[in-house]
């Protein structure tokens, strides 16, 4: 079993890619109307509008953990460009140094590294 991608069902794809363009600090491997692709490490992140089953008032409740190698650095860059932090950053008791902020269409984004 090899899990290795994540689709997300949001209602304006080009609006979250760019939003999670400006969060994430990279660029979307396509992007069109109705979908988005990232490739991030061994995995794929898609953003889709329509995808095999209709979705209605959808809210992911998902959190989107991100390993980076400096995340005061990240901290300072997100502040930067007025992305709402919503905790930290701050160690936690299961060993890593963790930022979150909010993202968009209701994601949480969790930039992390192993302390």
């Amino acid at each position: 079993m090899n899990l290795n991608q994540l689709d997300i069902i949001v209602s304006n794809v080009p609006q979250v890619c760019a939003s999670l363009e400006r969060i994430l600090d990279k660029k979307a491997d396509y992007v069109d109307q109705s979908f988005a692709q990232f490739t991030i490490g061994s995995h794929c992140l898609m953003l889709s509008q329509n995808h095999l089953i209709p979705l209605e008032n959808f809210q992911s409740g998902i959190i989107l953990h991100v390993e980076v190698e400096d995340v005061d650095h990240n901290y300072k860059r997100l502040k930067d460009l007025g992305i709402q932090v919503l905790n930290g950053p701050v160690v936690t008791d299961w060993g890593t140094e963790s930022l979150l902020v909010e993202g968009p269409a209701g994601l949480v984004i969790d930039f992390y590294r192993m302390k």
